[in-house]
């Protein structure tokens, strides 16, 4: 069943659609039809019902012959989910039986950063064009290099009878479930009595098995889209069910095969039976949905987005105002946050009520609803509420400098240790404080951070979480496992807090940076050179919060009150 309406899946991704492009080696072009050239036929008929379809449903519409145009259009002009390539599956006059112009672009587009939707209208079997597809995107179970080794071994040592007579037991719901990830089943029994008679161990069938489905597709295709194959999980697909469409998913693009004895009337409705059929979570039809609405409305809100004129010269005077590259970068960045700051809230409400729409309990059980929206089967609730308190106190994050609220570790021994920044955010910009000591030591940059305790322990996870609301712990994932890290002592409620020196201003490329620990090294303080890695951030709002901790720890002022000893 569908974690989402068909209504709503087709408002998310059907409705905002405003340009179609069509790809087809045996369409006109429009220069074609306004300086014809002898020699050529067309199917006009189909370019023309093409062309009234989209345009009957007020799409602009565009019509091409070369599979270099769609390329160039994904690369230049950004395809994205508000728009629909409608793809023939051969594009090669010459080579009329040879897809890889197709399923290169397929595999621009899976890789691209935008969601992209994807009609391949073809003449060829659409259950055949599915698993090419489903391959060449990824699909299918990998060898390890060890397997590899004796699976090369074995077939070599193979009579090439043999060998034929191996693969030609190799049957249709083998080769789905190969390209679906899952272990060969009793569809490959045929296949399994071959290599028994032929004396091979038991233990390499499901090897062998997987390296005859490899060949079948590598017989077929060319090494300019095999060569481009990407190792991905797992895929989405259509492969091995009841239904009436095929269709794929995989990275950023959704693909529906439609033959072309259907008509054109048809698109639509296949493509939103796909969907349907798909069911993707309810936070990707979110983000669709969102992106549309952001993209409609960057034509209709931008003066209340840019403000007054005034305000306008105010804004850029903060960017000229920069006194260095790094500085006007993050001018840069602060100024695009708080423009789409302005533009999401013209059109909150829009959204916000698509939202409440999409996502309501019904009388269930919200952890329960949360983990089948999000098809997380298996999760305990305590998993669920650690990603719920990773998701509200940490943010994303990008290499740039050291600030306030990153969370980093640093291996001494065999044991990893955990800091969090605790220095102002101000103090931390380049170019800052390049006086008195801090200008004496740089390019190094003192840090106030906050030692923490680790905690990754089931029970004691467990038992943070029922106290997450206290605010003394941060929840991230660390290694893909989850992890407490503690801020301050439970009974204390003391942080540890230690200063770091970090080099080069605190500058952080691919989330490493170096630095110096001061740590007591042979009786003495010492400074002991230091690689960090950074494992988090935390959001502005809650790092604020540890930093103003961490102020009134130093700040405060001791009394000498004496305890009643108990008796």
């Amino acid at each position: 069943m569908s974690n989402v309406s068909p209504e709503m899946l087709k408002e998310a991704f059907i409705n905002p659609i405003r340009f179609a492009l069509l790809v087809d080696d045996d369409f006109p072009t429009y220069q074609d039809m306004l300086s014809p050239s002898g020699g050529r036929t067309f199917e006009t008929a189909r370019a023309s019902e093409l062309f009234e379809f989209c345009r009957h449903r007020g799409w602009l519409c565009d019509v091409d012959n070369a599979a270099s145009v769609a390329i160039q259009f994904e690369r230049e002009k950004s395809l994205n989910q508000s728009d629909l390539l409608i793809l023939d599956y051969h594009l090669d006059p010459v080579r009329p039986d040879d897809p890889s112009k197709s399923i290169s672009i397929l595999q621009d587009l899976a890789l691209s950063d935008h969601f992209n939707l994807v009609i391949i209208y073809t003449g060829a079997d659409a259950d055949k064009v599915l698993r090419e597809v489903s391959f060449c995107l990824g699909g299918g179970v990998g060898l390890t290099p060890d397997e590899e080794t004796l699976v090369k071994a074995t077939i070599e040592d193979m009579e090439e009878s043999d060998y034929r007579a191996a693969m030609s037991t190799l049957n249709i719901a083998t080769i789905e479930n190969y390209l679906l990830g899952l272990k060969p089943n009793g569809s490959s029994k045929d296949l399994r009595a071959v290599l028994a008679k032929l004396g091979i161990s038991l233990r390499q069938h499901n090897s062998l098995i997987n390296y005859f489905c490899e060949q079948y597709f590598s017989n077929d295709l060319e090494d300019e889209v095999l060569g481009r194959r990407q190792e991905v999980e797992r895929i989405e697909a259509s492969l091995g069910r009841e239904t009436n469409c095929s269709w794929i998913s995989q990275g950023n693009l959704f693909a529906v095969i439609v033959n072309k004895t259907e008509g054109a009337d048809v698109l639509e409705e296949r493509l939103h039976q796909a969907l349907v059929e798909w069911s993707p979570s309810p936070l990707r039809v979110l983000m669709v949905h969102a992106r549309a609405s952001l993209e409609r409305a960057g034509t209709i809100s931008d003066e209340k987005v840019l403000d007054t004129p005034r305000r306008q010269a105010g804004w850029l005077l903060r960017i000229l105002l920069a006194r260095s590259g790094e500085e006007t970068k993050r001018y840069m960045q602060e100024l695009y946050g708080r423009l789409f700051e302005r533009l999401v809230s013209s059109i909150e409400g829009e959204m916000v009520a698509f939202g409440t729409r999409l996502i309501s309990l019904n009388g269930e059980d919200p952890v329960v609803v949360a983990t089948k929206m999000s098809c997380a089967s298996g999760l305990s609730r305590e998993h669920v509420y650690h990603a719920l308190n990773e998701h509200l106190c940490s943010d994303n994050y990008k290499d740039l400098v050291m600030t306030t609220g990153v969370v980093f570790r640093a291996l001494k021994g065999s044991v990893y240790y955990y800091w969090l920044c605790v220095s102002p955010a101000c103090d931390l910009v380049p170019g800052q404080n390049d006086s008195g000591w801090d200008g004496e030591l740089h390019p190094f940059r003192p840090i106030s951070a906050v030692r923490l305790t680790p905690v990754k322990n089931t029970a004691a996870l467990n038992d943070k979480l029922k106290n997450a609301e206290k605010g003394r712990n941060i929840f991230i994932c660390v290694d893909d496992q989850p992890v407490a890290l503690e801020v301050a002592n439970e009974g204390s409620r003391q942080m540890l807090i230690e200063i770091i020196l970090l080099a080069d201003e605190g500058a952080i490329v691919q989330s490493k940076f170096s630095g110096f620990n001061i740590s007591k090294h042979e009786g003495a303080p010492s400074m002991l050179p230091a690689e960090f890695e950074v494992v988090g951030v935390l959001r502005t709002d809650y790092a604020n919060k540890l930093l103003a901790d961490s102020g009134h720890q130093r700040s405060r002022i001791g009394v000498d009150f004496v305890d009643l000893p108990p008796h």
